[in-house]
C-alpha cells in the first residue's frame, strides 16, 4: 500500500466505502441463479429477467455521467449506494414477474449511478499524474471486497437466497453511511459555456469505448455463463461457484500491483489490447479443456486480462479527455458496461438453450479477439505514465 500513500485522503475514503460495498456485493452473481432456482422461473425467463439489470445499467450510465459533471460525484455516490441498498432489503419480497422485471431495472439504475461518480472523482482527484495509482487502489478495494462477497453469497445461496439481497442491502447502507460523513468532496472542475450540450469527448476516447464494448460483452458473458455452466453442465453447488469468484479476486489483490507496476512503461493501447487477448484465450480454454480444470484455467486468463484492461481503460479516458467532460466520459463508460449487462444474459440463455456451450465460447472468444485488434490500433504510443494529448 506504500505505493499509493501519495494519493489524497480522499482517494481512500472512496476506496474504503467501495471495499464496504463489494464485501456484500453477492447479488448480481447468482441473480440468474436466483430467478431460475430460487423463484422455479424457466432459465430463458429468468435470464430475460435478468436482462433488465443491464437496461437499468444502461439508464443510469448516462444519467449518472451527466449529473457528476454537475453536483459533487462524491455525494451522488454516496446517495446511490444507499437507495440501492434499501431497494436491496424489500427485493426478496416480490414474485410477481412484471415487478420483478421492473424492481430490477430500477435497483440497476440506483446502485449503477455511482459507477460513473466514482471513476469522475478518482479522474479529478488524482489527476493526470496520478490517476492510474488512483484506479488501480479502487480496482484493488473492488477486489478485495468481491474476494468475501461471492464467496460468503454462494453458501448463503444455498440456505436461503433470501439472504443474499439482505447483506447486500446494509453493506451498501453502511458503506453509504462512511462516505456520507467522511466530508470527502471532490473538487470543482471549470465547465465550458456550451458543457451542457456537448457530449464529444474525442475521437480516441470514442474509438476506445467502441472496442471496450465488445469486450465488456465478452466478459460480462463469462460471468453470467460461469455460474449456469458450473451448476449446470459440471454438476458444482452455489458454494463451489463462490470459490471460481474468489479465485478471481485474490489473484487480483495479490497481483494487481506488482502487474501495475510491471507494465507502466508499457503503452496504454497495447496493454488494452493484450488484456482483449487474454478473455479470447480464457473462452479457447473453455472449447479445447471442458471440466473444471478448464474453467479455473479460462478464470486465469480473465482475471490477467481484466488487471490489463479496466484501470488502464479508464486511465486512457482522463488522459485524453478534457477534465470538464470526464463525468461524460465515464457516462459513456457505464453506458459501455451496461449493454453488456443488458445482453450477456441473455446471450448465454440463448446459447446455453438452443445449442451447446461450445458455441457460446466461440462467439465470445471471437468477439473479444476482435476487441484487441481495435484496442491496438488506437492513438498514443507514450508508455502508460505520461499523458497523452487532449482533444480539446
Amino acid at each position: 500500500m506504500k505505493s499509493f500513500a501519495h494519493l489524497p485522503r480522499a482517494c481512500w475514503w472512496i476506496a474504503g466505502a467501495t471495499l464496504i460495498n463489494r464485501m456484500g456485493a453477492m447479488v448480481f452473481p447468482f441473480l440468474v441463479l436466483y430467478f431460475h432456482r430460487g423463484l422455479g422461473l424457466p432459465l430463458e425467463t429468468a435470464t430475460s429477467v435478468a436482462a433488465c439489470w443491464g437496461l437499468g445499467s444502461f439508464v443510469s450510465g448516462p444519467l449518472g455521467g451527466w449529473a457528476s459533471d454537475r453536483i459533487d460525484p462524491v455525494r451522488l455516490l454516496g446517495l446511490s449506494m444507499l437507495a440501492a441498498g434499501s431497494l436491496m432489503l424489500v427485493f426478496p419480497s416480490i414474485r410477481s414477474l412484471p415487478w420483478l422485471m421492473l424492481c430490477t431495472f430500477c435497483l440497476a439504475l440506483l446502485a449503477d449511478l455511482g459507477r460513473p461518480s466514482t471513476m469522475t472523482a478518482l479522474a479529478r482527484l488524482g489527476g493526470s499524474d496520478n490517476g492510474r495509482d488512483a484506479f488501480a487502489l479502487n480496482y484493488m478495494a473492488i477486489n478485495l471486497g468481491m474476494s468475501i462477497g461471492p464467496t460468503l453469497g454462494g453458501f448463503l445461496a444455498e440456505v436461503d437466497y433470501r439472504y443474499l439481497f439482505w447483506v447486500d442491502g446494509a453493506t451498501s447502507a453502511v458503506a453509504a453511511a462512511v462516505l456520507l460523513l467522511s466530508g470527502t468532496v471532490c473538487p470543482a472542475v471549470q465547465k465550458t459555456a456550451d458543457a451542457h450540450v456537448d457530449w464529444n469527448i474525442g475521437r480516441p476516447a470514442l474509438r476506445m469505448y467502441l472496442w471496450l464494448s465488445l469486450f465488456f460483452w465478452s466478459f460480462m458473458t463469462f460471468f453470467a455463463a460461469g455460474p449456469v455452466y458450473a451448476v449446470k453442465w459440471l454438476h458444482l453447488s452455489e458454494h463451489d461457484v463462490g470459490y471460481i469468484w474468489l479465485f478471481n479476486t485474490i489473484l487480483i489483490v495479490l497481483t494487481n500491483l506488482w502487474v501495475n507496476r510491471l507494465t507502466a512503461g508499457i503503452s496504454l493501447p497495447k496493454l488494452l489490447a493484450a488484456g482483449c487477448a487474454c478473455q479470447a484465450l480464457s473462452y479457447l480454454t473453455l472449447g479445447i479443456t471442458p471440466g473444471i480444470g478448464g474453467l479455473v484455467v479460462a478464470t486465469l486468463w480473465l482475471t490477467l486480462g481484466e488487471m490489463l484492461l479496466f484501470s488502464n481503460a479508464n486511465a486512457y479516458v482522463a488522459q485524453v479527455v478534457p477534465a470538464e467532460k470526464i463525468g461524460r466520459a465515464m457516462g459513456i463508460n457505464a453506458l459501455c458496461v451496461s449493454l453488456a449487462l443488458m445482453t450477456s444474459a441473455p446471450t448465454m440463455g440463448y446459447f446455453f438453450s438452443q445449442h451447446s456451450p461450445n458455441w457460446l465460447w466461440a462467439v465470445m472468444g471471437t468477439a473479444a479477439g476482435v476487441s484487441a485488434l481495435g484496442m491496438a490500433g488506437l492513438p498514443g504510443h507514450e508508455s502508460a505514465g505520461k499523458e497523452l494529448p487532449v482533444r480539446r
